[in-house]
């Protein structure tokens, strides 16, 4: 019997990828495709499915406000995060609410599937953070004041050097919103604008 995969992700493209990657895989099946965060979360509380694949940003809701919700509403469907966003500065928050894996777009096939099945099995799979990977030992960790999911999301568009518009309309919320997300980010990490930003935080890779 196939496993039964829900894809959520907003780039068509990607979908196509991910579909002939299951195409080719006897044990697994896209049984829905979601393009928005609303989608997902409908898909994810009325289609039988055994994993959902879900992007970090999309527009309506984004990714971990999906997460979220179906957690809140006590649904246990498996959620394995296909991001371009960096691991580091996600995989904790997608962890704590209550995603099984995160994985990069950049991922190899094999990788993919390992990271599928070794969900679908019952475990999690997570990569080992770059910060964990190369600090030495006894090195002492920079910390910086806790950013909520959301000032996260901000904050990795503004690195990128997203303008605000598109911020606004990938995360589905108002340039308002967005706007007041960073005024919040700017306080806790005690910077002044956004050069000073990526001055603290380095540009991502």
């Amino acid at each position: 019997m196939k496993s039964r995969l829900i894809i959520a992700d907003d780039h068509p493209m990607m979908c196509a990828g991910l579909g002939e990657i299951i195409a080719r895989t006897p044990d697994l099946e896209i049984v829905a495709i979601a393009h928005d965060g609303g989608q997902a979360e409908t898909l994810a509380k009325t289609v039988p499915a055994d994993l959902m694949i879900l992007d970090v940003a999309m527009p309506i809701k984004s990714g971990l406000d999906v997460l979220e919700s179906l957690r809140a509403a006590a649904i246990r469907l498996p959620v394995l995060f296909f991001s371009m966003y960096p691991a580091d500065q996600y995989v904790p928050y997608v962890r704590q609410a209550g995603a099984q894996g995160f994985i990069g777009k950049d991922a190899e096939e094999k990788t993919l599937l390992a990271a599928i099945r070794k969900i679908l099995g019952g475990n999690t799979f997570f990569p080992p953070l770059t910060s964990q990977r190369h600090r030495p030992v006894n090195t002492p960790v920079r910390t910086l004041p806790a950013l909520s999911a959301r000032e996260n999301e901000v904050l990795n568009h503004l690195l990128r050097g997203t303008p605000l518009v598109n911020i606004a309309s990938g995360l589905g919320i108002s340039p308002q919103s967005v706007t007041t997300y960073r005024r919040r980010l700017l306080d806790k990490l005690g910077v002044r604008n956004n050069v000073d930003l990526i001055r603290l935080m380095g540009h991502p890779d």
